[in-house]
């Protein structure tokens, strides 16, 4: 992708002190019409104590920082929530605008946004992706911190582990099931035993990991607490779920896209 450059020359530090990159942090610019060209000409035009190494518009992406240097945009001062920090991580800031009586990320802003990650992530591929609220609990960006979800469709477009040929079939089938059984249960039919059986059977082909949901991860745990309430969910004599991550990522998937719906 495209990336033009005006980088500052007053504010950041040169270089990371041998820190490496871990972190990608999101942010909103918090003013309306603004554009990514003049966010970065501004930060260019003298000292103000903040930056970010790149803006982002519905047209353009401008670099205000090298990779290389430390933008100063989410502290380095402990206590961080998370870990990220000015010097290990690369901080995007999104230009927005005012919709229903709020801040708004443009979709084209959104999209321009995901392709730049992307490309990012080629280069660091275990970089960590987070908002600048999960690092200080500053209200940034406002339109993901006030609606998660568009946080969590977002993380859904930027996840670059693909799945394999045979996660890919099992899930198309897993997901074919799944349509089948929310058929039945609207027809008031009894399903229970096929789920069981059904996930049983894919459990004992591709092995097992988790067993109880408070040792669950914190992705994981929203979904599985919920099939394990509508009875999807049994687990053996003892409780036991014996979820594998694969599985578990199959049915977040298909929690977040309505297929669990009640």
């Amino acid at each position: 992708m495209q990336i033009n450059k005006c980088i500052t020359p007053y504010n950041r530090w040169i270089g990371r002190d041998d820190n490496k990159i871990e972190w990608i942090v999101l942010h909103y610019t918090a003013n309306v019409g603004d554009t990514a060209k003049g966010n970065a000409e501004y930060f260019a035009s003298r000292y103000f104590g903040s930056s970010a190494h790149f803006f982002v518009d519905e047209d353009e992406v401008w670099q205000s920082v090298e990779l290389d240097d430390t933008a100063w945009h989410c502290g380095d001062n402990p206590p961080s929530k998370n870990g990220c920090t000015n010097r290990t991580s690369i901080g995007i800031e999104m230009c927005t605008s005012w919709k229903d009586g709020e801040y708004y990320i443009e979709p084209k802003v959104a999209d321009r946004t995901v392709a730049l990650v992307l490309e990012l992530l080629k280069t660091y591929p275990n970089a960590k992706l987070c908002r600048h609220f999960d690092v200080t609990g500053k209200r940034c960006p406002m339109p993901w911190v006030d609606h998660p979800e568009e946080w969590e469709k977002f993380k859904e477009r930027t996840d670059v582990t693909p799945m394999t040929q045979s996660e890919r079939k099992e899930f198309d089938a897993l997901k074919a099931k799944v349509a089948t059984l929310a058929a039945k249960v609207a027809a008031g039919e009894e399903y229970d035993r096929t789920v069981t059986r059904e996930v049983a059977g894919l459990r004992e082909r591709v092995g097992t990991t988790w067993d109880k949901t408070d040792e669950m991860p914190e992705w994981m745990r929203p979904t599985v607490e919920k099939l394990v309430g509508l009875g999807y969910l049994k687990g053996d004599e003892k409780g036991d779920l014996a979820l594998t991550t694969d599985l578990a990522r199959a049915l977040v998937v298909l929690d977040r896209a309505g297929g669990f719906a009640v």
